[in-house]
């Protein structure tokens, strides 16, 4: 082996070595953020619901629901609306004549588009509440058809609900991660489930350390959410929409408007979970990003 090759061999290994220690230094600094990011979370979860950013998200909700019903996965699509009730089989994990008679609850309905899945799998009843006028009276469009037994109430779920605990599943998709505390959020909704009754959970998930893209999608989201901030609700819809399109405009905004959008590792939500008196804790879609969790109240 001539010298120069000698020299750059060594030089490759120095360079290897150096981005091995960086990269056990960037896992190391990722762990204690995210542990830290809990504990703040859990400390500030009473206080921010007097900061600007809580009415903020709720206020970006309100619009959307009043203003973007349309989108590829809303009931504006009569594919999606089609295929709405074998989602839920597929998040929830159960077969369909599970459903035939049970008593549902649907936990931040926002337009109702599951509330209308839960009426095409039979379910006896379904309560469905949402904190936005808008929300609630787009669901109750949405719910009419199933009769008396769905009921679409204006609720906060940061507050005692006033609801039976007698719910056989409890739906919650897409919400807690909005509220700003989203383990008072998830106390509220989990004592209304029966014992051997399920509690159904989307959360967003945090970047997976093997998933680059991941990251590269938070901080595009980051980004874009940070340059349309300050803007009025109507510009932000032109701009998102001469980006990603219009069939995908609901989704964007969904994503960008709201001032929160707490990501959470799985391990923290089994911990609420068994804390809460569950047990059968699983991921129903583990090679999705976010959390799609489903887990059974114990008897006894």
């Amino acid at each position: 082996m001539s010298q120069r090759k000698e020299e750059d061999e060594k030089r490759k290994k120095i360079v290897e070595e150096r981005f091995a220690k960086i990269e056990s230094k960037v896992d190391f600094l990722l762990d204690e953020v995210s542990q830290l990011r809990s504990l703040v979370r859990h400390l500030a979860g009473d206080t921010i619901q007097d900061w600007p950013i809580l009415w903020a998200t709720r206020e970006s909700f309100d619009y959307q629901w009043r203003n973007l019903p349309e989108g590829e996965e809303m009931p504006s699509n009569p594919a999606w609306k089609a295929e709405c009730g074998k989602r839920i089989l597929r998040f929830t994990g159960l077969p369909a004549d599970w459903f035939a008679g049970k008593k549902v609850m649907d936990a931040g309905c926002g337009l109702g588009r599951w509330t209308y899945g839960f009426g095409t799998l039979g379910v006896g009843s379904c309560t469905s509440f949402d904190i936005s006028d808008s929300g609630v009276a787009r669901t109750r469009e949405l719910a009419a058809p199933f009769g008396a037994a769905f009921t679409v109430e204006r609720k906060n779920i940061l507050e005692d609900l006033g609801l039976p605990l007698d719910y056989d599943l409890v739906w919650c998709y897409g919400v807690l991660h909005h509220t700003g505390n989203t383990y008072k959020g998830f106390q509220n909704i989990a004592k209304c489930v029966k014992p051997g009754g399920y509690l159904s959970l989307m959360l967003y998930g945090e970047p997976r350390f093997d998933h680059p893209e991941d990251y590269d999608y938070h901080h595009e989201m980051f980004t874009v959410r940070k340059d349309l901030r300050n803007l009025p609700f109507e510009e932000k819809v032109r701009r998102l929409e001469a980006v990603y399109g219009k069939e995908k405009l609901h989704g964007y905004f969904d994503a960008i408007s709201p001032e929160i959008n707490d990501l959470y590792r799985f391990d923290e939500i089994q911990r609420w979970l068994i804390g809460a008196g569950f047990e059968d804790i699983k991921r129903t879609w583990p090679e999705h990003p976010n959390h799609h969790v489903v887990a059974r109240r114990k008897i006894g």
